[in-house]
């Protein structure tokens, strides 16, 4: 540990240690005492009640016995005290004012009100550990104010076990919108609700990274982190409940509501190798709106720097000028360069983001209320494509502008817009809610530092490469109603939902893509880094579904309780779906309960998938390959016989218990089998000489392969999710320590492929398969194998000190293979990995609250992917690297380039971030306490 860190973690220790002893050593005492009962009049016991003495900031604690009786005997005279009391399923309550005396005890009586849950039921009554349904709850106002995160994908990787996310790299537009997933399944499999309403995905389809390729997730980044309460996760199929995407699990966003007070937010911090500065400044305000409404605001901005780790460059694979090392010495003397001159930017892309935010509610007579919520992203972004250089594309160099070589940037502008309104009204004994959501997310591409080497001396630098856009409108209506007399209570719901989407993909100015044969023989044409879209991929459709679902939850006793669900699905672009689902709950004991569930799912295509196409331009070592991704309207699609895309389909089955052995002690452990049959995958690299009209159809399209959205594979995933929590008072402070851990496994059943491309998906020809090893590898194990999350805290006095630990199971998948090479790629391994996070927060006042941090503490890093090939196997079973290399040299005559850019993209984005240590300082001023 560096020197400087120890001493002042040393004097901050001694500062705690010595503020308490003094404060709490010289002051008279008085009592503090009471009751905590739920609203329905049961005692609560084991909920922790801390007494906060706000001119001082000084605490105490106790925890309620089975009466629901606490006491604090020996709290300061004066005050005021700020009384918090906190139990699991409950919400926190806090009492403000309190003062105390040393002749009179004070004894307070708190009702504190059911912590509920608003995904996975339909019930507003049902809290967490009464849910039949796995679900983490994550209090953003806690974790946006101390920890070192505030991207909202990188707070819940840090905070979800079975969420996993990870920054991309040289993955063109997946670099500025972060992917995500849900218990190892692609980002597609996972939906995404704001206040129980569908949001809108992004126009964006990964194509080059380690994560979601072929796949169109959520942005979760445009929703600022500062405008949320909390966020439900669902760890359980859904799509009964909720439609298409929810086989994984649903994330439910709940906005800010409060009508008074707000926070000002600022954070900042840079990586231990002086890169990557980040910084945040948000603000938050809730105003009043009559007597009972609320209008509640959010806005900000932030900023991230880019990254750059362990850069280099191999004769083998990225020379500037020669592979030869004495010609690549001698000209690189001549033109008085280095290979610092040539740096490969190669980590976090730089982002700028714009954020506002609104959530508004108001009655607008006793039986009907108006609410309505949205917001505004903008992002700009710069990303960076390898460098071109004389050695690998001296076509592409064009003396006059570029004599060197040049690094194109990846710029991006995203609009992301979404705005939602809606009653609820009373009939009765029913409740409706009606609601219109539409939401749009536009992906606009500028390239720059670069050229279109087919235009000679007269090329542009920055060009135009056009974009994508989707735009989503949502129509629903639900009924509900609770019976409370059938059996011990039953809740019905059912409702209609009508769903129209929008994509289009707009061309670039004709440099961006255009071929003009004018430059030198062998030039590429289109801006070299990203080819802008042209005409023909410029495409836009529009479809719609509409659907309908019932949905009874009943407690048969008070102690078991059921739920069902159907819905009807019918779309306009491929037919209907007809899904179900089932659980159950039973209290077994009073700390002891017993859930399971059964549902069946889909998920249809996105038009994303269904529409895209475009030919993109892959650097490998001796120039560049065109690749053409074209959709299902295409004319080499439909040479290539692929057939039309169908909905994904699902089974899914899941057991747990909650065990509850002590107030102060909360477990669950859940299982689950979740069968995918037609997943949609992206093909892999298909070239010449697989059948004549394919051949006919790539010259015709100007390609040198092509890969197309397929129903290719039925996968089966198994896993198992553990959460537990145990708090209780530990001297003059609270001591809280949490566990939370994610075990996962898929498994690829079978493989589907049309017979012109059976020949190829055999072991023989790896390289040139329908679907290739690195798309089965990504699936299979491109996701931690596990992942385990350990918080351990202790507050006291003013402070707070957090240590967390963070375990990345292992990950493995095969590299890319460009070329394509009939032998295949090298098998990667990255072995598990462990980082320590540290944090100490301070709070001089109530409204203030200061935290310095550091992240990944110990600058652990993934496998480079030079290591993972080491860790793995070459290709086609050779025994070791060197076998290999030497049969490379031999085929090929040339030394051996692979894995793919191992010297200037040492990491895959797989397991975790690889910027290495992180420092930060936080300040919240909360106003309106």
């Amino acid at each position: 540990m560096n020197p400087t860190f120890t001493r002042v973690w040393l004097v901050l220790t001694c500062l705690v240690f010595c503020t308490i002893h003094t404060t709490w050593g010289q002051t008279a005492t008085a009592a503090l005492g009471g009751t905590v009962v739920s609203v329905t009049g049961s005692p609560v016991a084991g909920a922790a009640v801390t007494a906060i003495h706000l001119p001082t900031g000084l605490r105490r604690a106790a925890a309620t016995d089975s009466a629901g009786i606490f006491s604090i005997p020996d709290a300061l005279v004066g005050g005021p005290f700020a009384v918090q009391v906190t139990q699991p399923s409950f919400r926190t309550q806090v009492i403000t004012n309190v003062f105390l005396s040393a002749d009179k005890a004070v004894q307070l009586s708190i009702a504190l009100a059911p912590d509920v849950v608003q995904v996975g039921t339909r019930r507003i009554d049902r809290t967490v550990l009464e849910s039949a349904v796995p679900v983490d709850v994550i209090d953003m106002r806690e974790l946006l104010a101390t920890g070192p995160q505030t991207d909202l994908t990188q707070i819940l990787n840090y905070s979800v076990p079975s969420f996993n996310s990870t920054r991309q790299t040289s993955a063109d537009g997946a670099d500025h919108v972060d992917p995500s997933s849900l218990r190892g399944l692609s980002p597609d499999q996972m939906l995404v609700l704001v206040n129980g309403k569908r949001r809108h995905t992004t126009a964006l389809i990964n194509l080059l990274g380690s994560r979601g390729v072929g796949n169109v997730g959520y942005d979760l980044n445009t929703v600022s982190s500062n405008a949320i309460d909390r966020i439900e996760v669902l760890r359980d199929g859904a799509a009964a409940q909720y439609g298409s995407d929810a086989i994984a699990g649903v994330m439910n966003i709940n906005l800010r509501a409060d009508n008074k007070g707000g926070n000002v937010l600022l954070s900042t911090g840079i990586t231990s190798a002086g890169d990557g500065l980040s910084t945040l400044f948000s603000l938050n305000k809730g105003f009043k709106l009559g007597q009972k409404g609320f209008l509640n605001l959010t806005g900000d901005v932030d900023y991230r720097g880019a990254t750059t780790r362990q850069y280099s460059r191999s004769l083998n694979s990225w020379p500037v000028f020669s592979s030869n090392r004495a010609s690549e010495d001698s000209a690189l003397a001549a033109n008085g360069k280095t290979y610092r001159d040539f740096e490969q930017v190669n980590g976090d892309a730089k982002i700028r983001n714009y954020r506002l935010l609104y959530n508004l509610g108001a009655p607008l007579s006793n039986k009907v209320s108006f609410y309505s919520f949205g917001g505004f992203n903008y992002r700009r972004g710069r990303a960076v494509a390898p460098w071109v250089l004389p050695s690998a594309q001296p076509a592409d160099i064009v003396d006059s502008i570029f004599p060197l070589g040049y690094q194109p940037n990846i710029n991006t502008r995203i609009h992301d817009a979404s705005g939602a309104a809606g009653i609820t009204a009373s009939l009765g004994q029913w409740k409706l809610d009606v609601s219109h959501v539409v939401g749009l997310n536009r992906m606009h591409y500028d390239v720059s530092n670069t050229l279109n080497s087919t235009l000679g001396t007269a090329s542009p630098t920055q060009f135009d490469a056009g974009g994508l856009q989707f735009r989503q409108n949502v129509t629903n209506a639900t009924l509900s109603r609770l019976f409370p007399q059938v059996l011990a209570g039953t809740n019905v719901a059912f409702g209609t939902e009508y769903r129209t989407e929008n994509y289009l993909i707009f061309a670039g100015e004709e440099a961006s893509w255009k071929d003009y044969g004018r430059g030198a023989a062998g030039a590429s044409g289109g801006a070299q880094g990203f080819i802008g879209f042209d005409p023909a991929a410029a495409i836009e459709g529009n479809r719609n579904n509409i659907g309908g679902f019932v949905d009874v939850e009943a407690d048969i006793t008070k102690k078991w309780t059921i739920g069902t669900a159907v819905r009807f699905e019918n779309y306009s672009d491929f037919g209907s779906a007809f899904i179900y689902k089932l659980n159950t709950r039973l209290q077994l004991a009073k700390f002891l309960s017993v859930r399971a569930g059964y549902n069946t799912g889909f998920r249809a295509p996105s038009l994303q998938q269904a529409l895209y196409r475009q030919l993109t331009l892959l650097p490998v070592n001796n120039g560049v390959v065109y690749t053409g991704i074209f959709n299902n309207q295409s004319e080499v699609t439909r040479a290539a016989g692929i057939p039309a895309l169908q909905p994904e389909k699902s089974r899914n089955f899941s057991a747990g218990l909650i065990l509850t052995p002590s107030p102060a002690l909360t477990f669950t452990v859940d299982a689950y089998q979740i069968a995918i049959d037609d997943r949609i995958i992206l093909s892999g690299l298909l070239g010449q000489g697989i059948t004549p009209a394919l051949d006919a159809a790539l010259t015709q399209a100007n390609a040198t392969n092509a890969q197309f959205f397929t129903n290719a594979v039925n996968t089966r995933t198994q896993g198992l999710d553990l959460v537990a929590s145990y708090r209780r008072p530990v001297g003059r402070g609270n001591f809280l320590a949490s566990l939370a851990a994610n075990f996962n496994r898929n498994t690829i059943r079978s493989i589907d492929v049309p017979t012109a491309f059976a020949k190829l998906q055999s072991d023989d020809d790896l390289g040139n398969n329908y679907v290739d090893q690195r798309q089965l590898s990504l699936i299979e194990t491109g996701n931690p194998k596990s992942k385990l999350i350990l918080n351990t805290s202790y507050e006291v006095g003013k402070f707070n000190l957090l240590v967390r630990n963070v375990r990345y199971g292992q990950v493995s998948s095969y590299d890319f293979n460009f070329d394509p090479l009939a032998e295949g790629s090298y098998y990667l391994v990255f072995k598990p990995r462990l980082t320590t996070d540290l944090q100490l927060s301070y709070k001089p006042k109530q409204a203030l609250q200061l935290t310095a941090g550091v992240n990944n503490l110990f600058n652990v890093q993934p496998n480079t992917i030079a290591e993972a090939a080491r860790n793995g196997n070459p290709p086609i079973g050779f025994k070791t690297q060197a076998e290999f290399d030497a049969y490379f040299q031999n085929k090929y005559g040339q030394p051996s380039y692979l894995p793919y850019d191992f010297d200037i993209l040492p990491y895959h984005s797989h397991q975790m971030n690889f910027n290495g240590t992180f420092f930060y300082l936080k300040a919240v001023y909360n106003f309106g306490l």
